[in-house]
């Protein structure tokens, strides 16, 4: 089997501890040797406290994780002022107050769209899986290490407060693959003059697939326990599909062949019959195609220093 799977994750559970549960499952249900599991990767992964859409990508699906990690996400949840946190979520002690928070959600509103008129600039939290000389920050956070980090630039497309009940907003986000919502959270906080948290978050969206199209981890075993494979299952997206946000080109079976024997000077006349998704998977798409022969994905093309080149051929 190779593409993804779209998975629902509950709270209280890493994102990596969804892909152990699956090779468990194999492993106990189907006696699969562990060095015969599919291999398994993740397009994005989610706080433990975080629920919503992980995309776990299976076989050949693995080779493309790096198109679902740039792509756009989308997410909602409870944002609470007056109280924050060292991570800046509901799993650690409180250790700042305020008794200044909004007045109205129009007041929080007017805030959250200063973040989606320019670029923001976010220092990522020291309780984080980036990595610093190769070593995790929240590795360095638990021995009560803090360094400076370059802060990153991230975009906000869209922030809509939908309820404001003092002291929570209930929100709506798209953003830049990256940006950390509890940091955002934290800022928008100090923006008003107060404190906050991020008190829950789901992710809806990354890239074209939402989170209405996912299953749960239960679900999906006890589907595998009554007999229905995988590639069977709603939740999941085959291998040729997996790009389909993208911009994307058809190639011929002659081009396809000169693809595979590495020869580029086909490549402008592909890209010449670029076609544009209706949504796109990531901001930066237009500068990776998508190419295509017979519906079959065969390559991937990408746009550096304003020069088209290959940067994948699938075989």
């Amino acid at each position: 089997m190779n593409g993804a799977l779209l998975i629902r994750k509950e709270s209280g559970i890493t994102s990596f501890g969804v892909i152990d549960a699956l090779k468990r499952h194999l492993r106990d249900a189907h006696g699969i040797k562990s060095k015969d599991l599919p291999k398994l990767g993740h397009g994005g992964t989610l706080d433990p406290f975080a629920t919503g859409l992980l995309i776990v990508l299976v076989g050949r699906g693995v080779k493309l994780a790096r198109y679902f990690l740039g792509a756009t996400k989308g997410y909602e949840g409870l944002i609470k002022f007056g109280e924050t946190t060292v991570p800046g979520d509901p799993t650690s002690p409180i250790t700042e107050t305020s008794e200044v928070i909004p007045r109205s959600l129009e007041e929080i509103q007017i805030l959250a769209t200063k973040f989606t008129l320019q670029p923001y600039l976010q220092t990522p939290p020291m309780h984080s899986a980036k990595k610093v000389n190769g070593k995790p920050l929240y590795e360095l956070a638990r021995e009560g290490i803090e360094i400076e980090r370059e802060p990153k630039l991230c975009h906000l497309y869209d922030f809509k407060i939908n309820e404001y009940q003092a002291p929570k907003a209930q929100f709506q986000l798209k953003c830049s693959s990256g940006t950390y919502v509890r940091t955002l959270s934290q800022d928008l906080g100090r923006l008003a003059g107060s404190v906050a948290l991020l008190e829950t978050l789901n992710r809806t969206q990354s890239g074209v697939f939402r989170n209405t199209n996912s299953w749960s981890l239960e679900e999906i075993i006890k589907a595998d326990q009554s007999g229905h494979k995988w590639d069977q299952l709603s939740c999941w997206v085959p291998f040729d599909e997996l790009l389909k946000g993208y911009p994307s080109a058809e190639a011929s079976a002659a081009e396809h062949q000169s693809l595979l024997q590495g020869k580029q000077a086909v490549l402008f006349s592909i890209l010449k019959r670029t076609t544009n998704p209706i949504e796109r998977s990531s901001e930066q798409s237009d500068d990776c195609v998508a190419i295509y022969n017979s519906q079959r994905l065969i390559a991937i093309a990408r746009k550096a220093e304003e020069q088209w080149g290959l940067e994948r051929v699938l075989t």
